[in-house]
């Protein structure tokens, strides 16, 4: 029994009061397995928050591309308009992605990362935006990692085990700051 259960921790050991025959009984996972998987889960979701900028940069030199003659592309400014329409529109259409991205990359549950996720994107994005011209560069380094910062965050947070005060309290912290930023910029 003892030789068992050196060969595998996971499982425990009981015998049988009728028979006294021993049999295996598993147990929760250990927290070196839920800190494995709280790594991988934190890696993806920041694989997540790479893919999601990489494809509007994407879709930008895809239009260039296709549409070199398009009134998008000025003289002294080169193609910068379709890179303000795919941000426009597309940090939309990423926030709206990311939910069967998350999916498909087995973090659960990927509806509320997605969520807080979106909630982590919209206040630093607003507070790049509220950001004075002289720091054009980090308003851009924000809005270029925002999904770096934000996957990771939210999927840390939306775990099961995230005590619901630390959660609450994070939410109500963007929106203090979402708030706080949106009176900088007017």
């Amino acid at each position: 029994m003892n030789a068992t259960m050196a060969a595998c921790p996971s499982l425990l050991v009981k015998e049988c009061s009728v028979c006294h025959h021993s049999r295996m009984i598993e147990s929760w996972p250990g927290p070196s397995a839920v800190n494995e998987r709280s790594g991988k889960r934190f890696v993806l979701a920041g694989v997540v928050g790479i893919l999601l900028p990489i494809g509007l940069f994407g879709w930008a030199w895809l239009m260039v591309r296709l549409f070199p003659d398009s009134p998008q592309c000025g003289h002294y400014t080169g193609c910068l308009g379709f890179l303000v329409q795919a941000w426009t529109v597309g940090r939309w259409v990423a926030i709206v992605l990311a939910w069967p991205l998350l999916y498909l990359l087995r973090i659960r549950p990927s509806w509320r990362v997605a969520v807080l996720a979106a909630l982590f994107l919209v206040t630093i994005w607003r507070l790049a935006e509220a950001l004075p011209n002289s720091l054009i560069d980090l308003s851009l380094m924000l809005i270029v990692f925002s999904g770096v910062i934000a996957y990771p965050a939210a999927s840390l947070l939306a775990m099961s085990r995230t005590p619901r005060p630390l959660l609450a309290s994070s939410v109500a912290l963007l929106l203090i700051v979402y708030v706080s930023a949106s009176l900088l910029a007017v």
